[in-house]
């Protein structure tokens, strides 16, 4: 995404969620970096409360209006058992509670249950991304419940138990000698996807999440004893068992049904997997060249324009994708179509994560190309960017007046900056620039709005009459006979199945991301077997082609992401963070109509700087750093520095039997050399700040915490960037034969005829940047490398007669094929000028 985006959040700090291509949003809550010595962020103080059913005494907190209550209560010699209880409202769709030993939800031991009937289901989980948390299973933790304090009625669920072994210490849990640690909690209105399964994927905490500090004293007591004795493993409801089922689940295809999938009456030349960064780009391109093309999207339109009923209160003609300075605060707004089912971070509605992320749009270098392969170094993708630029160019300047609003952290930072020779460029027009340079954020905004392929791209797709979009149809398969692909099966917005295939000779192009690509792969029998078996023995439903027709390619290796570590600087000086998250129900006044003239802090995303320099690591090895620049909290910079290009570091996605994507082997920081040169440059920074002729010019000093040196840092706040490529690589040494690669240089997958993927997936190495702008480059280039591709030993299934037949629209008809790269012509308007829409 981009430099904000996180998604999965049971959220608790600020968080900047990552255009899955770059992220957007500060920490966010639950999904925050921890402060040193876990700082307690206060968001309410637990009191004392006797629990009648019981009688045990709690340290109580009130949370969510009042609604959710988290209670604990310590034994007078601490070590590793506590007694919790979690009181939850139960709305109309159900309700999940949750409660984070560590505070943030990063690493750390999650508790979460929920209502299952009459019953209370629990489960113990954990999480290094945001994404929806895996099953725990490092260390023995039992939740032993009491039967008096647990019961389920028609408005909320009570869950009162012994936490056993759930002291866990280190960076997993507070440990047993902190006196205030600090606790999370998460809260939804939803169940579970799968209410009797403790592995069952949990959705996002629309209801709210937060932090609290709670003092180990005041919940410490002598009868302790007394209350643990009264807990039963006997009356456990449905509990997890330590290393099984690994992550939480969600039903990607519904293949477990009975009911048989349609076919749809409708054939193309081209089917989009994936209507976000990379996929709009190419559909639309594919459908210029003259082209049927169908773009297939499993969420719903991201703005009033194309489709979306959910307008702002203030301004009913915007959604909250719209406007600049949301970018960093979606993921605490309910609703926010955040994937629940990726091993990060991914928006799921048209536009993908370059809709919900925070706008970061850095231009590639030339150097970001180097090291891929033939056909692709910058020489070759210049014409690409420069079709992207004219579309999409990005900004530095978005506020129509010339200025920028809410510019403390810029005026600090560049006075340390310039102090330390660094240079100020604009990195749009000089974006060659990246050794010891600043600059104003470059930000996907165009005419005070967001931009990207949703809005710069998908309103010429609309009018062209080859072009077909269809929402909420999620590809869970390719079909293929051997190596050729006939098609595709989607899962429909009610929940059905409907197979798609193609006209003869034609393309399926995936572009669902570096984190859903690969299960597509995976699920048509493209991928490792280890990975291939785990689909065969899930609970998806998936049917595999037969193992003879499995095709051995390294899916889910290969893959990167910049690593990141936030440094949260105090300053010397009154500083309020602006209130980002109030512009979606309340913003101030006098911003709303700088905002209606086009200027002002609204027009602007939450990143005040973004700027490079480089190291020779300790392998002689060149690489890149990048900070980004923000205030999120009151009288605090925030630095978010990353590892960027010349990474070294790698590690793998893998799925789990429910078929969500998971990290298997995390990427980053494995190389030492990476390690070195992202806590030099922690050490650079602290230098920087601590050194007395350093003197900020803007008369504010910066300093860490006491006591932080950069190896706490990055044991502390390492997460990562959101930025996730390789998963499906790009090159020439073909995956079947020992090689790396998963696609070859025209983006097609070895070993079939007419497979090809275009999104993050196939990048073989970092940027220096955000990923965002140099996705969308390799998208436009592999559209026109895929337009001139002919497909050979072309076939197409039939649409049989005698199937249940779905008419999508009448983009194509199944007897008149399009004209193969016949020039597109333009779809008609009605009377008042209104583009009349086909849409499936």
């Amino acid at each position: 995404m981009d430099e904000q985006l996180r998604v999965w959040r049971i959220g608790f700090a600020e968080s900047e969620l990552c255009d899955r291509h770059d992220r957007v949003g500060e920490p966010n809550k639950w999904h925050g970096s921890r402060e040193p010595k876990r700082k307690a962020w206060s968001q309410g103080t637990p009191s004392a409360y006797t629990d009648p059913s019981t009688g045990i005494d709690f340290q109580r907190l009130s949370a969510a209006g009042g609604n959710f209550t988290i209670g604990m209560a310590l034994p007078e010699t601490i070590g590793s058992d506590l007694i919790a209880q979690l009181v939850v409202p139960i709305s109309a769709t159900g309700a999940w509670g949750a409660m984070s030993l560590g505070g943030g939800m990063l690493n750390h031991l999650l508790l979460v249950a929920w209502a299952n009937g009459e019953e209370v289901v629990s489960t113990f989980r954990t999480t290094s991304a945001y994404a929806n948390p895996a099953v725990y299973d490092a260390t023995e933790v039992k939740a032993l419940p009491i039967a008096n304090g647990t019961f389920v009625n028609s408005t909320h669920f009570s869950y009162t138990f012994l936490c056993e072994g759930c002291i866990v210490g280190g960076t997993t849990t507070f440990t047993p000698t902190d006196t205030n640690p600090v606790i999370g909690w998460a809260l939804s209105s939803q169940n579970p996807s799968t209410p009797s399964d403790p592995t069952s994927e949990l959705p996002y905490h629309d209801a709210g999440f937060g932090l609290y500090g709670q003092s180990a004293a005041a919940a410490q007591s002598a009868l302790f004893g007394t209350w643990a004795s009264w807990a039963s493993e006997a009356t456990t409801p449905v509990a997890p068992t330590p290393g099984a089922g690994g992550n939480s689940t969600l039903s990607i295809g519904g293949n477990s049904t009975t009911t048989p999938p349609t076919t749809s009456n409708m054939t193309y030349d081209v089917i989009v997997a994936g209507g976000g960064t990379s996929g709009i780009i190419a559909a639309e391109r594919l459908a210029e060249s003259g082209l049927s093309v169908l773009l297939l999207e499993r969420g719903p339109a991201n703005t009033v324009a194309l489709g979306s009923d959910q307008g702002l209160e203030w301004n009913n003609t915007l959604t909250r994708y719209d406007v600049p300075a949301l970018g960093s605060s979606l993921s605490a707004i309910p609703g926010t179509k955040i994937c629940s089912d990726t091993a990060s971070m991914a928006g799921c509605l048209l536009g993908g994560s370059s809709s919900i992320n925070g706008e970061n749009f850095i231009h590639p270098p030339a150097h970001d190309f180097a090291h891929w392969p033939a056909g692709w170094s910058w020489d070759d993708v210049s014409d690409a960017a420069e079709r992207l630029y004219s579309r999409n160019p990005g900004t530095t300047q978005p506020s129509a007046d010339g200025k920028y609003y809410d510019d403390m952290a810029y005026k600090v930072v560049s006075s340390y900056l310039d102090a330390q020779g660094f240079t100020n460029v604009d990195s749009i027009e000089a974006p060659n620039e990246k050794r010891m340079v600043y600059s104003r954020p470059a930000w996907s905004i165009t005419n005070n709005l967001r931009a990207g392929p949703a809005r710069t791209y998908m309103p010429f797709a609309e009018e062209l009459d080859n072009f077909t979009l269809q929402l909420g149809a999620k590809v869970i398969q390719v079909k293929r006979t051997g190596s050729t692909v006939t098609g595709v099966l989607a899962e429909l917005e009610d929940g059905s199945q409907q197979i798609i295939n193609l006209k003869p000779g034609g393309k399926v192009v995936l572009a669902a991301g570096a984190l859903s690509t690969p299960r597509i792969l995976w699920n048509s029998g493209i991928g490792k077997s280890d990975a291939l078996k785990i689909v065969q023995g899930g609970t998806t439903g998936v049917q595999l082609p037969d193992e003879a027709d499995w095709i051995d390619l390294p899916v889910g290796h290969g893959l990167k992401d910049h690593a990141q570590a936030p440094l949260q600087f105090t300053i010397s000086r009154n500083q309020s963070a602006y209130k980002f998250n109030d512009i979606a129900t309340g913003p101030v006044q006098s911003d709303l109509e700088l905002y209606q003239q086009g200027s002002g802090v609204l027009t602007q995303a939450a990143q005040r700087m973004h700027l490079w320099t480089s190291v020779n690591g300790t392998d002689g090895r060149e690489r890149f750093l990048q900070g980004t620049v923000s205030i999120m909290k009151d009288n605090t910079i925030t630095i978010k520095t990353f590892l960027t290009h010349g990474t070294t570091s790698t590690g793998e996605l893998g799925i789990t039997a429910g078929g969500n994507t998971v990290l298997n082997v995390k990427p980053w920081l494995v190389d030492e050399a990476d390690k070195a040169a992202l806590e030099g440059f922690a050490q650079w920074w602290m230098d920087i700040c601590g050194n007395s002729t350093s003197t900020s010019t803007t008369n504010t000093t910066m300093a860490l915490a006491a006591g932080s040196t950069p190896a706490s840092i990055i044991a502390d706040s390492l997460i990562s960037g959101d930025h996730w490529v390789g998963t499906t690589k790009m090159g020439t040494d073909d995956g079947r034969s020992n090689g790396t690669a998963v696609v070859d240089t025209n983006t097609k997958v070895y070993g079939t005829d007419n497979l090809f993927v275009v999104d993050a997936s196939i990048h073989p190495d970092l940027p220096t940047g955000n990923t965002q702008a140099i996705i969308m480059i390799a998208s436009e280039h592999a559209a026109e490398k895929i337009a001139a591709y002919k497909v050979a030993n072309s076939t197409s299934p039939a649409v049989p007669s005698s199937s249940p037949v779905v008419v999508n629209g009448t983009s194509a008809t199944p007897s008149s094929p399009a004209a193969k790269n016949a020039p597109a012509t333009r779809r008609k308007r009605d009377s008042s000028g209104q583009l009349i829409r086909r849409r499936s």
